[in-house]
C-alpha cells in the first residue's frame, strides 16, 4: 500500500487518540483518590478529567499564638504544617501557597472595631459563593487529607460549615458513641497527617477570628487581645468557625486550605509508553486490513 501524507496524518491521529484513551489521571501531591465517590468530581457531576481543579484542607496538628497582625505569619504557618505531611507522593513537602483560614487585624494601633481586617476568603481566592452548594457552584471541591472525604463541593458548600456535601446538614459524621462524647456533624476533623478522626482524638480548637462578622480576629489591637476560635469536632456549623474566644497568647490550630490543585494525565515510564505505542500500532494495522 502506498504511503501518502493523508495516510500519515490519519495514522498519527489514530495514535494520539489511542494513547489518550489509555492515559491515566493523577492528582497533585498524589493525595486525592480519584476513585472516591465513584470517580466523580463532586462539583461537576462527571468523571474526573484532565485539568479539573480541587483543594485540600486540614486543621494543623501543631498550634500557634494569634498575636501577630501579619496575615502572612499565619499563612506561612499553614504552609509549613502542610510541608510536614507524609501523605501522597512526597511533593507536598515543597508545596507553597497554603492559606490559614483566619481573619486577622492588620493594624495593632487601632481598636478592634476599626482596625482593617484581612479576610481569608480573599487570601484563599474562595470569595465567590454563587451557584449554591450543589453541583456546579462557584469554586472547586475540597477534600480532607484522607483523599476520599469530600468536605465541600464548592465555595458555597465550604462556607455552609463544611457539612457532608452529599447529605443534609443534620447528617452525623461520627456518633457520640464513636467520639465518647458528642456527635460530629461538620468540618474536616483531620490534620495534615490524615489523623484525628477517631473516638480518642476529639478534634482541635482552631483559631478562626470568627466567621462573617469577624467577631474577634487574630492580632493585637488597642482594646482587644482575644481571638475567636472554632472546633474541628463540631455538632453545628457555628461551632466550626466561632465557638469561643481565648487570649491570643494561647496556642491553637488553624484551618489550612491549599491553593488550587489540578488533576493531570500521568506521564508513563518510557517502557510503558513504548508498549502503548506498539499496542496502538498493532490496533491501527489490524483496523486497516
Amino acid at each position: 500500500m502506498k504511503t501518502t501524507a493523508k495516510t500519515i496524518i490519519a495514522a498519527t491521529a489514530s495514535l494520539v487518540a489511542c494513547s489518550a484513551s489509555n492515559a491515566a489521571l493523577v492528582s497533585q501531591f498524589g493525595i486525592l483518590d480519584l476513585n472516591a465517590n465513584g470517580g466523580i468530581n463532586p462539583n461537576t457531576g462527571a468523571a474526573w478529567a484532565d485539568g479539573d481543579q480541587y483543594r485540600l484542607a486540614f486543621h494543623t496538628d501543631a498550634g500557634t499564638t494569634a498575636t501577630s497582625n501579619d496575615p502572612a505569619f499565619y499563612d506561612n504557618f499553614a504552609t509549613a504544617q502542610a510541608n510536614q505531611s507524609t501523605l501522597g507522593n512526597g511533593s507536598i513537602t515543597t508545596s507553597t501557597g497554603w492559606t490559614a483560614h483566619l481573619y486577622v487585624h492588620t493594624d495593632s494601633s487601632l481598636p478592634a472595631g476599626s482596625s482593617p481586617v484581612s479576610s481569608p476568603r480573599d487570601r484563599a481566592g474562595t470569595t465567590d459563593i454563587t451557584g449554591g452548594s450543589g453541583v456546579g457552584g462557584a469554586g472547586v471541591p475540597m477534600f480532607a487529607m484522607d483523599g476520599t472525604t469530600a468536605i465541600a463541593r464548592n465555595n458555597a458548600d465550604m462556607y455552609d460549615g463544611w457539612s457532608n456535601p452529599f447529605d443534609s446538614n443534620t447528617a452525623v459524621r461520627l456518633t457520640s458513641a464513636q467520639t465518647g462524647g458528642q456527635a460530629v456533624h461538620y468540618s474536616p476533623f483531620l490534620d495534615q497527617f490524615g489523623g484525628g478522626d477517631t473516638g480518642v482524638v476529639h478534634g482541635a480548637d482552631v483559631w478562626t477570628g470568627g466567621f462573617g462578622s469577624q467577631v474577634n480576629p487574630a492580632g493585637d489591637t488597642t482594646d482587644e487581645v482575644r481571638t475567636s476560635l472554632g472546633s474541628s469536632n463540631a455538632n453545628n456549623p457555628g461551632r466550626t468557625w466561632n465557638r469561643f474566644q481565648r487570649d491570643n497568647v494561647d496556642s491553637k490550630s488553624v484551618y489550612a486550605i491549599s491553593p488550587l490543585l489540578t488533576v493531570t494525565e500521568a506521564i508513563p515510564e518510557p517502557s510503558s509508553a513504548l508498549l502503548g505505542v506498539l499496542g496502538c500500532l498493532f490496533l491501527l494495522r489490524r483496523s486497516r486490513k
